[in-house]
């Protein structure tokens, strides 16, 4: 795990400040080429062959090739032979050095042959190309700003900014993080800088100075006639061995243990291949609130840690985590309102202590339908056979069903209020399986957007992802995550907080042979009986405690709600600037949300938790000030 950056021009002293931004990336090494053409650095987090040999940028034999990475590349021993057979010498026992010589043999085919986490960029001295791409699932971050014949590229967006480009605001970004609470696709809240999209490359001509930007991979949507017992078999022995890939290591490494399912199955894999790893030990990492079972999962944790006996670690988290929220969003980079960073944050800050990289079980609610929308989907698709009137009148009932018994089917209805029972209501009653979806998952709905925006600044998400989610397959919802949610929230939230502690983390649900097989599987088997995950269930079924795969989905959990409730809620009154609120926002919407909160709580908690991060991120990225709470 690294960090890359570079442009097409020479400058040793730019180069030099960009990778002094991402030295919390790679405090092991650092290296930096620069010619007329072009100037590449990396900072190196030393994983796989420690030594000088595996310092970047890493050359072919004749020096016309050469390759700055961010990830791990876990089949380049097989990839490594096969060079070696076709008369390629290597110098190194890293998996960088593949991608060199990868490059020589393979060409554009290079990323479509790798199994691994990764960005990284060649560059072709001969052909005068600049060649950049990043992993299948967007586990690795590279962001790039291309305007008037400069191509600008990093791991992350601040080392961009060491360059004198403006930070003006995209409007559309704004609308969408609004929204969405992160920033879907190639959109940064910076215009002019984009992602590059995961499954795609870009490919620089440095004589004319143009780019040309195509996927190499996507994620196929198709079906299977394996039979379920066939399934079951097949999605087990693939984990296995995703995560077995995984465990690639010359530094220790852990797990990242919540207690749930995914996690818990990482554990039970480590466990039978501990041996065959070269594993003394699993140590495993859990984090709570100490508001008891109701919110913290850290005695389900606790019971997978004890079961395989595991070194285990538990961190407690308080409101005076507010202290270090500036330094989280200056990590981020990109204004992303996801509490959850909170506590992969400080458990990676403890985690550090002990070892550099660590499992996660990210992901696996994206590809084995964990979420609870997709259950509710399903109920929706045919709720709305129902006439609308006798709908409506359903809706209007749920105002008198007492709320202890409203929990039961939401564990958390009672803290959602009238607003959040409002916002279900909108789901029953809409027209069309993308209008349900969207009330849903949006943290501000269209109507709420035209009251919170002071001009007409609706969010255009359903332009562009209406034809993903319009029609009643589930597995389309399952991609449309897959594509939006899951890199550009959930991934983009793992690395940043890792590598803000120098940690690589690596998701072995994400194995692109396990996603492609898990997405030619009918989502109504994902969900059988009601039961999400009832696939991943079946196959962990007599290696995990019974508590654990029968126990009810319990989504991890941040309390903003109460921390607002009874801890912050003044700091995050006094941050909400009044100048630059009105700048953006309608003041008056706000102050109804302070005056509402204790009555539709959690529903308003993630508003302004919106909207306290994006100040914030302003304050840190575009005012370049760095604010006390």
């Amino acid at each position: 795990m690294c960090g890359i950056v570079g442009f097409n021009w020479g400058d040793k002293k730019l180069v030099k400040e960009m990778n002094k931004s991402l030295v919390h990336r790679g405090p092991d090494q650092e290296g930096a080429y620069v010619d007329s053409q072009v100037s590449l650095g990396q900072r190196r987090l030393s994983i796989i062959d420690l030594s000088e040999r595996g310092r970047q940028p890493m050359k072919n034999e004749n020096e016309s090739v050469l390759v700055i990475f961010n990830g791990e590349i876990y089949n380049f021993k097989e990839l490594r032979e096969k060079l070696k057979k076709a008369g390629h010498k290597f110098k190194s026992d890293s998996d960088t050095e593949v991608l060199v010589h990868g490059w020589e043999a393979w060409g554009l085919r290079l990323p479509s042959l790798l199994n691994g986490a990764f960005a990284f960029a060649i560059y072709d001295s001969k052909k005068k190309q600049l060649f950049l791409a990043r992993d299948r699932m967007g586990i690795k971050p590279l962001y790039y700003y291309s305007k008037d014949g400069k191509l600008i590229f990093s791991s992350e967006i601040k080392a961009i900014l060491k360059h004198p480009i403006k930070r003006d605001i995209d409007p559309a970004a704004l609308k969408d993080f609004i929204a969405l609470r992160y920033l879907p696709r190639e959109k940064t809240m910076i215009k002019n800088i984009h992602k590059l999209l995961p499954g795609n490359y870009l490919l620089f001509d440095l004589k004319t100075k143009k780019s040309k930007i195509d996927y190499y991979w996507y994620l196929p949507l198709g079906r299977t006639n394996l039979s379920e017992n066939a399934l079951v078999k097949q999605i087990r022995s693939l984990f296995i061995d995703s995560v077995e890939k995984r465990l690639m290591s010359d530094v220790p490494l852990g797990v990242y243990l919540s207690g749930g399912i995914d996690s818990s199955a990482i554990v039970s894999a480590m466990s039978k291949i501990k041996e065959r790893a070269g594993l003394d030990e699993i140590r495993t990492f859990s984090v709570g609130f100490g508001y008891g079972d109701k919110i913290d999962e850290v005695k389900y944790a606790r019971l997978v840690a004890e079961h395989f006996n595991t070194n285990h670690k538990e961190i407690i988290i308080k409101p005076e985590f507010i202290k270090a929220l500036p330094k989280i969003i200056w990590h981020c980079d990109e204004p992303l309102a996801d509490p959850a960073m909170i506590p992969v944050y400080l458990m990676s800050q403890e985690a550090k202590k002990h070892m550099t990289v660590v499992l996660s079980g990210d992901g696996a609610d994206e590809v084995l339908a964990g979420y609870e929308q997709i259950k509710f989907m399903k109920l929706l698709n045919k709720v709305s056979k129902i006439p609308k009137p006798i709908r409506a009148g359903a809706t209007i009932a749920t105002k008198f069903i007492p709320k202890p018994v409203m929990n039961k089917f939401f564990k958390y209805s009672e803290a959602l209020g009238e607003e959040g029972l409002k916002r279900l209501s909108k789901a029953v009653l809409a027209d069309n399986n993308f209008e349900r979806y969207f009330e849903m998952i949006s943290i501000f709905d269209e109507e709420e957007q035209k009251k919170i925006f002071n001009e007409d600044l609706t969010s255009n998400y359903k332009k562009e992802f209406s034809t993903i989610v319009k029609n009643n397959n589930l597995n389309r919802l399952l991609l449309f995550e897959a594509r939006t949610l899951l890199p550009d929230n959930m991934l983009t939230k793992a690395d940043r907080m890792t590598m803000a502690h120098s940690i690589e983390a690596r998701v072995p649900f994400l194995d692109h042979r396990l996603v492609e097989l898990l997405f030619r599987i009918p989502a109504s088997l994902k969900i059988k009986g009601g039961s999400e995950k009832y696939l991943l269930k079946r196959a962990m079924h007599g290696h995990l405690p019974k508590k654990i795969i029968e126990r009810k989905k319990q989504r991890f959990y941040v309390p903003i709600d109460l921390w607002i409730q009874k801890d912050i809620r003044s700091v995050i009154q006094s941050t909400l600037d009044k100048d630059l609120l009105t700048q953006y926002f309608n003041r008056r919407y706000v102050e109804k949300v302070f005056r509402n909160y204790d009555r539709s709580r959690l529903f308003y908690a993630r508003q302004l938790w919106n909207l306290f991060t994006f100040h914030l991120w302003h304050q840190i990225h575009i005012e370049d000030k760095m604010p006390k709470l």
